[in-house]
């Protein structure tokens, strides 16, 4: 178990950071987009996390040559077309990342082989039946475990082409949309998915940028997937990374910080409409000359937060962000209600259950519901301990935390940072935002 120790200090944050890492979920549709593509793709500002990493094995796995330098954030993808993956010789495995197996769970039901696709334990835990029922509708075969719901290891027998489809998810989710419409590239007629609402559109983008036929979520499938450009792709750096800092920024005194090349998708950078509500000085520059995705740079400015009622409508666009979120809204004054979040409950942690936790812990009053909860501001930040179940977002929340209540903070099982953002602590150090950072296993 990784234990990080925050000694009480006032932060301090230097101008500019531009080392925020790649987008994990453009990283991840990269890796699956360049493997089916007919010809080579070349990609930089990739995000060699854990969970990205694990995307690439299996796409190796599934026989796709592709040549990686973390060093340099770069990767060359050699294509195999959209039918040219092979049978694994073994297990798939997605490691902690729910986006990894629910994406590739689409690719690989439209394939001729059987596969098995697992994960650690955290992933054995996340219901599939969401994925399961319309890949099935498809006519691929999935099996798992559980009576109620469907968990990994998930078995598929595929099926070469699958079956048209129009699927109205019951729950707003890029996951299972994505999961479909990737299913979809081997169907035999269109494929259309209907949300609640509207969720993260990554996997549509990039469906456009190789040449797929989509109107909004109605996508045709294709002959095959050409490489928008013989030149590099650039992937901008991940927004949901980049709101630790940016929520940070707004609670340390005297602070005016620019974060350089962040991704501004209007469907994943919905945080900072959010923040702005609240009274934060954010102003945002974008850059002209966007590849896949839309990015620019964010300048945050010290600012007095004040609680809303989030509205249930932009909840599938921050679902990511909400327990940094909680963490703004544990230093404003005001109540900040969430409504509509049940899906944090099935996230790598019952994220919902882990904001209960950090609120309470470092003297915040705050009341559980089962989608949501009402969070009133601290009023004199106490010392704490937190146990991040594994969840990186929440390890990482209570770091930021600890710095905005300067308070001694003990934050354990941290490994869990790698999955996502593995500079995190050395961004922490080398902006000599925090001094006296211990970390020990």
């Amino acid at each position: 178990m990784n234990i990080i120790h925050i000694p009480a200090q006032s932060a301090h944050l230097q101008p500019v950071i531009s080392s925020i890492p790649g987008d994990k979920s453009i990283s991840h549709r990269s890796v699956i987009f360049g493997s089916l593509a007919d010809g080579s793709s070349t990609f930089k500002n990739v995000l060699f996390s854990e969970d990205c990493v694990n995307t690439i094995r299996i796409f190796q796995a599934l026989g796709v040559t592709i040549h990686t330098d973390p060093d340099a954030q770069e990767m060359t993808i050699n294509g195999v077309g959209l039918h040219g993956l092979k049978s694994p010789a073994e297990t798939l495995d997605v490691g902690n990342s729910g986006t990894g197996i629910r994406l590739i769970s689409g690719v690989l039901a439209g394939q001729s082989f059987a596969t098995e696709i697992t994960g650690d334990h955290s992933i054995q835990k996340r219901p599939m039946k969401r994925i399961v029922d319309p890949l099935s509708q498809m006519g691929a075969t999935l099996t798992g475990s559980g009576t109620t719901d469907t968990y990994p290891p998930l078995k598929i027998q595929g099926k070469t082409p699958l079956d048209a489809i129009h699927y109205h998810s019951p729950v707003a989710s890029a996951q299972v949309k994505s999961a479909v419409l990737l299913a979809g590239l081997y169907a035999n007629g269109p494929v259309t998915v209907t949300e609640p609402s509207q969720s993260r559109d990554h996997t549509e983008r990039m469906m456009k940028a190789y040449g797929v036929s989509i109107d909004g979520t109605t996508m045709q499938p294709p002959q095959k997937l050409t490489p928008p450009s013989t030149e590099p792709l650039w992937i901008p750096s991940d927004f949901s990374s980049a709101a630790f800092f940016i929520v940070l920024a707004l609670l340390v005194p005297n602070t005016d910080l620019t974060l350089t090349g962040i991704g501004l998708n209007p469907t994943r950078a919905t945080l900072i409409d959010i923040l702005k509500e609240m009274g934060g000085n954010i102003t945002v520059t974008p850059t002209k000359n966007n590849t896949l995705e839309p990015y620019g740079d964010i300048r945050i400015k010290t600012s007095r937060l004040h609680n809303i009622t989030v509205p249930e409508n932009v909840i599938p666009f921050i679902i990511d962000e909400i327990p940094i979120l909680a963490v703004a809204g544990l230093f404003a004054t005001g109540t900040l209600v969430v409504r509509g979040a049940k899906e944090l409950r099935v996230k790598e942690s019952d994220r919902i259950h882990g904001i209960i936790d950090l609120a309470m812990s470092i003297g915040g009053n705050i009341v559980e519901l089962e989608d949501g909860f009402d969070l009133t501001g601290v009023r004199r930040p106490l010392d704490f301990s937190l146990h991040s179940k594994g969840d990186h977002r929440l390890a990482m929340s209570g770091i930021i935390a600890a710095l905005a209540g300067k308070v001694d903070a003990t934050i354990l099982d941290c490994e869990c940072i790698n999955t996502s953002f593995p500079n995190f602590l050395e961004i922490l150090r080398e902006q000599e935002i925090v001094v006296g950072l211990d970390e020990t296993r």
